[in-house]
């Protein structure tokens, strides 16, 4: 399994929908990359939407430090970047968790990008919204923290569990 939190949640998103594509693993082309499940914390889906699912910072950091490239005149490698552009069906199963009250990534990243892949995936989407939550809540001990590290390795067992049968039989 992958998870990440933020820039760590985007690339665990990216990294599960894109097993064994070249173009995300130069000079490691031969290994295999396939991920048993995915489960992003708080983290951008989609480069491309610059008006209510980013934060007024993000698209110049995306210039500056991150993709280096303006997206007005290199939009492909935004759409590139975003991993709501890779929903299959052959997505592995995903549990995206986001804070409703997240004010570096609004919670309408995750939104669409729940909304993108439960139509197309064969695994299972879990999808938890917190309310009155902030990015990063994680970072800190806390009730929330704690349940949701619950949740996570609830959902991870299941995963698990459900593998084992299939391999099983």
């Amino acid at each position: 399994a992958i998870t990440g939190g933020s820039a760590g949640g985007h690339l665990a998103a990216l990294a599960a929908l894109t097993p064994n594509d070249p173009q995300f693993q130069p000079g490691f082309e031969a290994a295999d990359t396939r991920v048993q499940a995915a489960v992003p914390f708080y983290g951008v889906y989609d480069f491309t939407r610059f008006n209510d699912a980013m934060h007024p910072m993000m698209p110049g950091l995306l210039v500056k430090s991150v993709l280096k490239q303006r997206p007005s005149t290199h939009l492909e490698i935004y759409r590139t970047a975003s991993p709501v552009n890779h929903v299959s069906a052959d997505a592995p199963p995903f549990f995206v968790l986001h804070g409703r009250n997240d004010s570096l990534v609004p919670v309408e990243q995750a939104r669409a990008f729940v909304g993108a892949l439960r139509p197309v995936s064969r695994q299972p989407v879990v999808y938890a919204e917190l309310p009155y939550t902030q990015h990063a809540f994680d970072i800190f001990g806390s009730a929330r923290a704690a349940h949701t590290a619950v949740a996570v390795e609830q959902f991870l067992a299941e995963v698990y569990a459900t593998r084992r049968q299939v391999s099983a039989a």
